[in-house]
């Protein structure tokens, strides 16, 4: 996984708890806490941060990681402006993700191995987009996806969210409608 994801994590653990805070989840995953945002580490060990900040804080990792995708959202945003100029609405940025954003990305951090979206156009001027992914971060990618929503607006808001994978968060459909 990119090492920025681990970088912005340990960033929004200071920001919205404390230094100590950070100290204590690297201490409680055994974590040297020592990641470079151009780096590429193991997707375990961003689990093993998560749940020892959930652990620490008492916030349910679900909510951890959805709070987390909404922050790093922002971030992208400040770091990666160019993503979303472009783009006219939501929907817009969305349809491009893979074919724009995730190709960008690999061609950055050749190991990275950014989810799978697709999309599918609604007769009312939403879409459904499909996430995949082996690492079930499926709460992270709604964050993420709210947080897109709420920047680019457009008119449009989350509908239905439904796990396709039978609970293991793997493959799950947002449904964006018009607001």
């Amino acid at each position: 996984m990119m090492g920025l994801v681990f970088t912005e994590l340990l960033d929004m653990v200071e920001s919205k708890f404390s230094f100590d805070v950070v100290d204590a989840v690297l201490a409680r995953a055994g974590s040297s806490g020592v990641f470079t945002s151009v780096g590429n580490y193991e997707d375990a060990d961003l689990v093993k941060l998560v749940v020892a900040l959930s652990e620490e804080t008492g916030v349910p990792v679900s909510d951890l990681l959805h709070a987390y995708g909404t922050h790093l959202f922002g971030r992208f945003v400040t770091l990666f402006p160019a993503f979303f100029e472009e783009h006219p609405d939501a929907p817009s940025f969305l349809k491009g993700l893979e074919s724009h954003v995730h190709t960008e990305v690999r061609k950055l951090y050749p190991a990275a191995h950014p989810p799978l979206f697709t999309w599918t156009d609604l007769p009312n001027g939403g879409i459904l987009l499909e996430y995949r992914s082996r690492r079930a971060l499926w709460r992270f990618a709604q964050g993420l996806l709210e947080a897109t929503l709420a920047h680019l607006g457009g008119g449009h808001r989350l509908g239905a969210v439904t796990d396709l994978s039978d609970g293991s968060g793997t493959h799950v459909r947002f449904e964006v409608v018009p607001a």
